[in-house]
């Protein structure tokens, strides 16, 4: 097609119409100069969010009480942050599950038969899969992965100890990644 032969007239517009041809609008507009108290989003505007990436090192805290997925003594507790042990995680990823590895023991966060969460893998196995999904009041829910379906992070009683876990239903606990 020879471009000298288009016709610049916008389709169903011609000499003998009563309307005039005036210009185009373009596809998208853009105002530059609205002041803070005319913006639609005001404070709602949308928080960064930060996922977690491969890569990077993490602290994944509870966002309602502050508390740090902790590896103490073995165990994985939900601990304040600056006591004993352990809570930075460097993040993996492997077909596409993101897992988080200890840095001091260097094994992996999964979870146990009950559920429970655990730091005993050598590697990033299927008990060891996790992704995130954002929560609409802040933070994320953690899921791991439970046969065909997902199961949110939250906390499991065990002779009377609240402990992280994968729950079967109810909320999970938000969770904040904090990059360090």
């Amino acid at each position: 097609m020879d471009l000298n032969q288009v016709d610049p007239t916008p389709f169903g517009i011609h000499d003998d119409d009563s309307s005039r041809y005036t210009g185009t609008t373009p596809l998208e507009s853009v105002a530059t100069d609205v002041p803070d108290h005319h913006d639609p989003l005001g404070s709602a505007k949308p928080s960064c969010l930060l996922v977690p990436w491969p890569g990077s090192t993490y602290i994944i805290r509870s966002v309602s009480s502050g508390h740090v997925i902790t590896l103490l003594d073995g165990q994985i507790l939900l601990t304040q942050p600056g006591g004993r042990g352990s809570i930075y995680w460097a993040c993996v990823e492997t077909k596409g599950w993101l897992g988080f590895r200890n840095i001091v023991s260097g094994k992996f966060l999964g979870h146990n038969r009950k559920g429970q969460l655990s730091c005993h893998a050598n590697g990033h196995g299927e008990w060891e899969h996790f992704c995130n999904r954002p929560r609409p009041h802040g933070g994320c829910v953690l899921l791991m992965e439970h046969f065909d379906s997902l199961r949110q992070i939250g906390m499991q009683e065990e002779q009377g100890e609240e402990k992280p876990a994968k729950i079967e239903s109810g909320d999970g606990v938000g969770w904040e990644v904090l990059k360090v």
